[in-house]
């Protein structure tokens, strides 16, 4: 309550109840949000680390033909082009993202001289970018989703160290005060009444 001017009044009393209301219903919401984020993070972060797993093991895979390629006259780089990659807005954990949908790519025709491994180069490529491109639109949900997550913290921490307890706080004070103004009132009132009665007694 610092630096926060509190009127005495009845009316301030009542205005302090509702936000006292109003914040223990919101922080509740808030405290749910919150831990909806983080295991959707947690969720995603995981999702992240399996997808990597599969394109490490698809490298371990295609090891034994990686050195051929790497030898070769053929650049297999040259076969394969991603046009653009296919995502659609989705809400998660109440925040929109762009979810990954699949990947459209320009792949160059094959002629008969070209070595029969470059077939399977191409496709294991197409499905390592796939991975990768679903990799990175995981990792910008994760950056939304993490900038959600600080508003929300700090939107607990307001109820939490400020709203509730400046409420409490005020309407405690208020209360004191509204109740010695009574009490001086009563009091007032019965040494003017004692004045009168002792006033017509003489």
């Amino acid at each position: 309550m610092a630096g926060v001017k509190i009127k005495y009044t009845k009316t301030e009393r009542a205005k302090q109840k509702k936000i006292l209301k109003v914040s223990q219903r919101m922080l509740p919401l808030f405290e749910a949000m919150e831990k909806s984020l983080m295991a959707t993070v947690n969720a995603i972060t995981e999702r992240i680390d399996e997808i990597r797993q599969v394109i490490d093991a698809n490298t371990q895979k295609a090891k034994p033909w990686l050195a051929v390629m790497s030898d070769a006259y053929v650049d297999v780089n040259a076969f394969i082009k991603v046009n653009k990659v296919n995502t659609k807005a989705v809400d998660v954990a109440g925040v929109r993202v762009q979810q990954y949908e699949s990947v459209d790519f320009h792949v160059m025709p094959i002629d008969d001289d070209t070595p029969l491994w470059v077939d399977d180069a191409i496709e294991l490529m197409q499905e390592q970018l796939q991975l990768l491109a679903e990799i990175k639109c995981l990792e910008e949900q994760i950056v939304l989703l993490e900038e959600e997550l600080l508003d929300v913290r700090a939107r607990v921490k307001l109820f939490e160290n400020r709203r509730i307890p400046n409420a409490k706080m005020a309407i405690r004070k208020i209360g004191q005060k509204l109740q010695d103004d009574e009490r001086l009132t009563i009091a007032t009132a019965k040494v003017v009444k004692t004045g009168k009665q002792e006033e017509v007694l003489v």
